[in-house]
């Protein structure tokens, strides 16, 4: 996986993820339906 830095504001890049369901979760496909807010949370278990 590549890195990518964004500034506030810009638009992020098209990624695609499986959820915690293991289903595959699609940027594009959700932004096509409306708003969508990713928070990244960073932790150390």
């Amino acid at each position: 996986m590549t890195m990518v830095t964004i500034a506030v504001g810009e638009q992020a890049p098209t990624f695609e993820l499986p959820d915690q369901q293991g289903r595959p979760w699609n940027l594009i496909h959700h932004l096509n339906q409306g708003s969508v807010v990713l928070v990244f949370y960073r932790g150390d278990w």
